[in-house]
């Protein structure tokens, strides 16, 4: 059997999932598959952010069925969340830290990938440059955005979910995106959730769409 370019990656697979936030219906009865570099599509309001909270283990679909499976192991509820890294607006370390003492609590929970996907390699790459003693509370939004896809992408994890990574980074840091980009979703299923995927995703392999 000739075997797939994503062998070995994580897969999600939904089986009749019903996605509801309040009263917006998400997903209805849908069944998919993500493998790869995927990008999470669709209008503002879609519910992209919800479904990549899901993806992230910290939702629960309403009906049906989501599973995530690596080397042919269906992941459990209790490890699913340390299989995955995510950078999103309501993920990120507590904002009285200091860059150093964010690396630190950060690091209580999660391994840092080795050489130049790094945590400190790549915000060193990313032209991240803040005081010692100013805490992330001070930094403009664009720092913290490095910050945070730092932490994500440079975290060991078979599955990157990124939300709308370009949000607040100058050309600079999405060209610095775009390149660690291209490095990791060789080893790790990736999906950014974004409305403009030529922007945010350049290079994804497939497309998961929310349509209304």
């Amino acid at each position: 059997m000739k075997r797939s370019d994503n062998d070995g990656f994580a897969t999600f697979v939904a089986h009749d999932l019903t996605l509801r936030r309040a009263q917006q219906k998400i997903w209805t009865t849908a069944s998919w598959k993500v493998e790869g570099y995927t990008a999470l599509v669709g209008a503002n309001g879609s519910g992209k952010s919800s479904t990549l909270a899901m993806l992230a283990g910290q939702l629960a679909p309403d009906a049906g069925a989501l599973t995530m499976n690596v080397d042919g192991e269906t992941i459990s509820d209790t490890s699913w969340a340390r299989r995955v890294a995510l950078a999103a607006p309501w993920c990120a370390p507590p904002q009285h830290l200091t860059l150093e003492q964010a690396l630190q609590f950060h690091g209580t929970f999660r391994k840092s990938r080795p050489g130049q996907l790094s945590w400190r390699m790549l915000l060193d790459a990313s032209g991240l440059m803040v005081a010692d003693n100013v805490p992330m509370n001070r930094w403009s939004s664009g720092q913290r955005q490095r910050l945070n896809l730092a932490l994500a992408m440079g975290t060991v994890a078979d599955v990157v979910l990124l939300d709308e990574p370009t949000s607040n980074l100058d050309a600079q840091g999405m060209t610095w995106l775009h390149r660690v980009l291209a490095d990791i979703h060789r080893t790790s299923t990736v999906v950014v959730a974004t409305n403009d995927p030529q922007r945010e995703a350049p290079k994804a392999a497939s497309l998961l769409e929310i349509e209304k």
